[in-house]
């Protein structure tokens, strides 16, 4: 499955689920959801196939997305949760969104 199809469809997602994802990041990275180990890490399988982690599905959905996925294309969607994932932080067109739809 590709990086793109997963975020896709994240919203119908195991919460308890992880993104991980081969590099270099891109819509058509190579990606699937596993279950991080007991002690929160990628599992050892999953890194020896190249995969590395890329984002939580709950963080994805919850705090990156949270709530605009409706008012996003499926590109932004795309978007702003690699942004989350590369740079630990919003895009700002993200958080202008963000600012209107509070302001409604």
């Amino acid at each position: 499955m590709h990086l793109r199809e997963i975020v896709g469809v994240i919203s119908h997602a195991d919460d308890v689920s992880c993104i991980v994802a081969m590099r270099p990041w891109g819509p058509e990275s190579e990606a699937k959801l596993v279950r991080l180990t007991d002690d929160f890490r990628v599992p050892a399988d999953q890194l020896q196939q190249g995969y590395e982690y890329f984002l939580e599905v709950s963080v994805a959905f919850d705090e990156v997305l949270d709530g605009l996925e409706d008012v996003l294309s499926p590109e932004q969607r795309f978007e702003a949760v690699l942004f989350y994932a590369e740079n630990d932080a919003y895009p700002d067109w993200l958080c202008a969104l963000r600012d209107q739809a509070n302001e409604a």
